[in-house]
């Protein structure tokens, strides 16, 4: 039974920590295995590539998620959401968080363990940031019309609000996500935020016609293209549309504002000929060489490779000019490369 001082603080025990700080250190195989050390950092958005967690984790993550202090379980049920295979967009939607939030909290997780998920100045004092003169005035300007308050637009987005706040001198600095925060429960007019993004104007007949013939197109990414635009006409919020297509909500944001400047001929892209982005074979088997040998042997300190670092290795080899690391995850994959197998195997 646990101690009820452990559970008022909703810290971890110092054994336990110890415990999963010694796993991750000796980066052990098996089904057993935690979270190897220095893994890669797209494990947060890869739930292929997410660890198995062990018991003993998941015991005490369900434990913080229950009795920990709020921030403690808000973290704790971020983790538990991504073991149960949910999109990091789905996780921020339900917990009401940027999707940014979700991300470093995972990363957290996988780098640090338990003890990540604590924040820094845990169990120190620490003064209030901002006041309630602060936040009434935050509460006043989210209430009110941009027009009103000398701004050229008529919605507010988060990030519209803390440029005016700071520009105004209410406050010195504030991230996009303490916005969200303050403002989290205020019934937000209607008329001055959007659900969402920029809503798309009603759409003429032929146009609707165009996009519907371009959702059935052969090009996969031109009709989820049409389908984003579509169902942002229909009042469909871009969080919900990245959730009912898997993608970022970036994503849609960049396609609907596409849409907004050039119309449907916005939506139907065409790859420049002056920079391919095609690999010859040569390259390829260059690539995954260079994947199988150590960080070691290219001169590289780090102890094994991740997506990123190899990355900066070829380009530093000069083995390509640029490439993605979705690209270069996606030609490992072809080439039956792991970079976790071989992280477990050293």
């Amino acid at each position: 039974m646990r101690q009820t001082s452990a559970r008022q603080n909703a810290v971890p025990s110092n054994a336990v920590l110890s415990k999963e700080a010694g796993r991750e250190k000796r980066n052990g195989s098996g089904s057993e295995t935690f979270l190897p050390v220095g893994a890669d950092v797209d494990i947060a958005a890869n739930q292929d590539r997410w660890p198995r967690l062990s018991d003993s984790v998941l015991a005490e993550l369900h434990w913080l998620a229950s009795e920990g202090s709020p921030s403690l379980s808000r973290h704790a049920r971020i983790v538990l959401a991504r073991n149960e295979d949910r999109a990091l967009s789905e996780i921020s939607k339900i917990m009401d968080v940027d999707r940014a939030t979700v991300r470093r909290w995972l990363l957290r997780f996988e780098r640090d363990g338990l003890r990540g998920l604590m924040h820094g100045s845990t169990g120190k004092a620490r003064k209030r940031r901002f006041s309630d003169a602060v936040r009434d005035a935050v509460a006043r300007l989210a209430m009110a019309s941009p027009s009103t308050v000398g701004e050229d637009f008529s919605h507010w987005s988060l990030r519209r609000l803390r440029a005016h706040l700071i520009r105004r001198g209410i406050m010195q600095d504030i991230s996009v996500e303490g916005v969200r925060q303050m403002l989290h429960g205020l019934p937000l007019p209607e008329e001055y935020w959007h659900r969402g993004g920029e809503p798309v104007a009603p759409l003429a007949d032929e146009v609707q016609q165009g996009l519907e013939a371009l959702a059935q197109s052969p090009r996969s990414e031109v009709a989820r293209r049409a389908r984003v635009v579509l169902a942002r006409s229909r009042g469909l919020s871009e969080t919900e549309i990245a959730t009912a297509l898997g993608v970022g909500r970036s994503c849609v944001r960049r396609w609907l504002q596409r849409f907004q400047r050039h119309g449907i001929l916005g939506l139907q892209t065409v790859r420049r000929s002056s920079h391919p982005l095609v690999f010859t074979a040569e390259v390829r088997a260059a690539i995954i060489k260079h994947a199988r040998m150590t960080p070691q042997q290219l001169g590289f300190a780090a102890p094994q490779w991740s997506l990123r670092a190899l990355r900066s290795a070829l380009i530093r080899q000069r083995v390509v000019k640029k490439i993605s690391v979705q690209h270069l995850r996606r030609i490992l994959a072809e080439g039956g490369v792991s970079l976790r197998s071989q992280a477990t195997a050293a």
